[in-house]
């Protein structure tokens, strides 16, 4: 009788799902809670590494007389956990140059993978920022394109602009920083008394644009000459007939080139000034903003210097483009994908009358004219950050393609824009994070 009892017990199986969830249930739990401390862990490391950076960035700045440490700690004060962080740091000092490498870890104990045997985890950052001083020559483009217009981008630009330009030419850095601005539309207006003195054909007094690669050299060519260049036809396109922007496919006076400047009321005034013309033409703003760069465009900076568009003090730039002692920078921003470039089937046609154009060059053909310069100013170590104002499809790849990295380029829209001009300030005053 019990012997049957006890086979009858063994065969039955009826709890062996229990007895077997029971020996699982540690790991299960284990397992499942994992994620949920592996998140804390890494927004602690987000955290963490966020405050170093930028901690890193201060304390290497050759302005910062404090010590490097209460910078770094200044920098994490608003963690939660900022007491029980431990900061380690080096910082290396030469005349124009300061360096500052730190570290910083902090525990944290854990709340399911405990369960398994692992009851702390240690979050670890690393940060390296150096500030050299060296001489900076910039190029900024801005599109000042009818679409412009939309959802206030274009004052939200200016002030993005203006803030930008404070941020550049402060106190410590004007002395060796120089911007040039380079408005555009359909095309760029070099300003008139430049237009005259460097030789072009003019055919009309209401604006002053060259007319780039259809009778100049090629797109990136290295230098342009413009002595006996073409000039851009006075007409409109699509925005003939509007009242609230200028309609001209080349901008007018009071939206041509500023040249090599570090006079910060100066430039800002100019960026107020600017207004909305025809046409998106980001390959020409390109090719001008190379050119300001380029120490072979002599007959560029002799013309600006007599003239008086360019500060006799400046007389020495552009410098080579493997001085070791200047940076050279482009940052080219845009709302739109390029467009088609057109001129008038007659160019003696009135433009009262509604415009009768034809196409000289396609999107494709100037969206590979823009690769081209982007390529050029590149190989000769230019640093160029892009901006996608409210872009997306072509645009997006456009100004992805031409910044030196992917990097490099911001996508950005609204009030935003003003967030990513003060990024691109602090990567361009040599504060370079460099792990």
């Amino acid at each position: 009788m019990i012997l049957r009892r006890l086979q009858a017990f063994h065969a039955d199986l009826r709890g062996n799902v229990g007895m077997v969830f029971g020996l699982l249930l540690v790991p299960l739990v284990a397992l499942g809670g994992a994620g949920a401390d592996i998140a804390r862990y890494e927004t602690i490391r987000v955290e963490l590494q966020d405050g170093l950076d930028r901690g890193v960035l201060a304390a290497a700045s050759l302005t910062q007389s404090r010590d490097a440490k209460a910078v770094l700690q200044d920098y994490l004060k608003n963690l939660s956990y900022a007491n029980e962080v431990t900061l380690g740091f080096e910082r290396q000092n030469t005349l124009n140059q300061r360096i500052v490498k730190a570290s910083a870890s902090y525990t944290i104990d854990t709340a399911f993978i405990k369960l398994v045997g692992i009851n702390k985890l240690t979050v670890n950052a690393v940060s390296t920022a150096q500030e050299a001083k060296q001489n900076i020559e910039m190029s900024l483009m801005l599109d000042m394109s009818g679409s412009m217009i939309s959802n206030n981008r274009i004052g939200n630009l200016k002030k993005a602009a203006k803030s930008f330009i404070d941020q550049m030419l402060t106190d410590d850095t004007k002395s060796y920083t120089t911007i040039s601005i380079v408005p555009y539309a359909g095309h760029v207006n070099v300003g008139a008394a430049m237009f005259d003195k460097l030789g072009g054909k003019r055919d009309h007094s209401n604006s002053s644009c060259f007319e780039l690669g259809e009778t100049t050299a090629a797109y990136g060519a290295d230098p342009i000459t413009f002595k006996g260049a073409a000039q851009l036809p006075h007409f409109t396109h699509w925005n003939f007939g509007r009242t609230d922007m200028r309609p001209w496919w080349c901008p007018m006076e009071s939206t041509s080139i500023t040249y090599l400047s570090n006079d910060a009321t100066a430039l800002k005034a100019k960026i107020d000034a600017l207004e909305m013309h025809d046409g998106t033409g980001t390959q020409n703003a390109m090719q001008w903003g190379y050119t300001l760069l380029n120490p072979a465009s002599k007959s560029v900076f002799a013309a600006a210097l007599a003239t008086g568009k360019m500060d006799s003090k400046f007389a020495d730039r552009p410098a080579a483009f493997n001085d070791a002692d200047t940076m050279k920078v482009i940052v080219l921003m845009t709302d739109g994908e390029i467009t088609e470039q057109v001129r008038p089937k007659d160019y003696s046609r009135s433009v009262t009358l509604k415009p009768d154009n034809k196409e000289i060059s396609n999107r494709s053909t100037n969206a590979a004219r823009l690769s081209s310069v982007c390529t050029a100013a590149k190989a000769k170590g230019v640093t160029i950050f892009t901006i996608g104002f409210e872009v997306s499809g072509d645009a997006t790849t456009q100004m992805t393609n031409c910044a030196s990295s992917k990097a490099h380029y911001y996508p950005t829209s609204g009030s935003n824009i003003t967030d990513a001009f003060k990024s691109i300030s602090i990567s361009i005053k040599k504060l370079r994070l460099t792990q």
